[in-house]
């Protein structure tokens, strides 16, 4: 009888996965509605807007300071890169950048071209002075910027969400802060950005990893089995290993740190005056798919009214090229939401 019964719910739960699963003609239907978006814009000409300085125009115009961070959360001290025009006035905004998994915070300065980005926008007056806040994630670049299960060592969204955020404040207490990332860091900035709304003006992901519970399993079938153990097989084998030891195999302690589930829960009020930023290369589809965790993520910013601009980066992969086009758009961005949130 007993094995009659699992053999029952194995069947139903198989079921279930076939009728559920993601493909392609869902996806093309979910794009088509979210294309209805105000919010949404697609980026046709994707080509580098940043001039090529030399080193020495970059060195003149930039200071960049290495700090290494001790902490109560993390048995690693935690290193950060401080990057600021040597030129500026009081009270610069301040943008901190999450790498992606096995980056390390050099590759926003040397792969994304923040240097050559801000400095274009910068002549032309398009941004205000900016301090770049760039972290290396820790863990060998793979921290996933979470406190991992069961392990007091390596506490690292504790470190990025109360050392680093206290950090900033003390060293420029009257800014506006932002912070955004690429990849595992898109995930890292919009899971921390959510849960501490209070600390930051502007919050955005770059072909984020933002909807974990599309990585792991299908989603549905995550929200019927929430409170059972999730058999590693159920994975995707991208880095399945080390996913479980981060977030654990219990389906809803994946959903406690999953930014797609933590939008609905959060209470709208604290939405008020933030602004969200979220964009994706439109081939980023395999291994990792963030195409579709962006189409998850973006619906449901657009159901619970958070104030956010999405953009689809035509022709676009997941590379660190793709993110040296789109962080000349979010500078705007960045800059531009946080004069709208002065003037009122």
């Amino acid at each position: 009888m007993i094995l009659e019964i699992l053999v029952f719910l194995v069947f139903i739960s198989l079921l279930f996965y076939i009728v559920t699963y993601p493909y392609n003609f869902k996806l093309e239907r979910k794009l088509k509605r979210v294309l209805n978006f105000s919010q949404i814009e697609r980026v046709e000409d994707t080509k580098n807007k940043y001039f090529n300085y030399s080193n020495k125009e970059l060195e003149d115009n930039f200071d960049l300071e290495e700090r290494y961070l001790k902490s109560k959360y993390t048995i690693e001290k935690m290193r950060v890169l401080i990057l600021k025009p040597k030129k500026m006035k009081k009270n610069p905004l301040c943008l901190v950048l999450f790498h992606g998994i096995r980056d390390k915070a050099e590759d926003w300065i040397y792969k994304a071209k923040l240097r050559e980005n801000y400095l274009n926008l910068k002549k032309s007056g398009r941004v205000e002075d900016i301090v770049f806040i760039l972290p290396d994630s820790g863990y060998k670049g793979e921290s996933w910027y979470t406190n991992f299960y069961k392990d007091k060592d390596h506490q690292y969204e504790e470190f990025f969400s109360k050392d680093l955020t206290s950090f900033i404040e003390k060293e420029y207490p009257n800014s506006k802060k932002g912070i955004g990332g690429f990849s595992m860091g898109g995930y890292g900035a919009l899971k921390i950005g959510l849960k501490n709304l209070e600390s930051y003006d502007v919050i955005a992901s770059f072909s984020g990893a933002v909807s974990l519970i599309r990585m792991s399993i299908n989603r549905r079938v995550m929200r019927v089995f929430r409170y059972l153990y999730v058999p590693r097989f159920l994975f995707n084998d991208v880095n399945k290993a080390h996913f479980v030891k981060v977030f654990s195999p219990w389906g809803y302690k994946i959903l406690k740190n999953d930014p797609y589930s933590i939008i609905k829960v959060t209470n709208p009020k604290r939405y008020e005056g933030k602004k969200f930023y979220l964009s994706v290369g439109s081939e980023d589809k395999k291994p990792y798919l963030m195409f579709q965790q962006w189409l998850d993520v973006v619906g449901r910013a657009k159901k619970y009214n958070l104030n956010f601009k999405g953009k689809i980066y035509e022709n676009e992969y997941h590379t660190w090229e793709y993110i040296s086009k789109d962080i000349y758009n979010f500078l705007v961005f960045f800059t531009d939401e946080i004069n709208i949130e002065k003037r009122k």
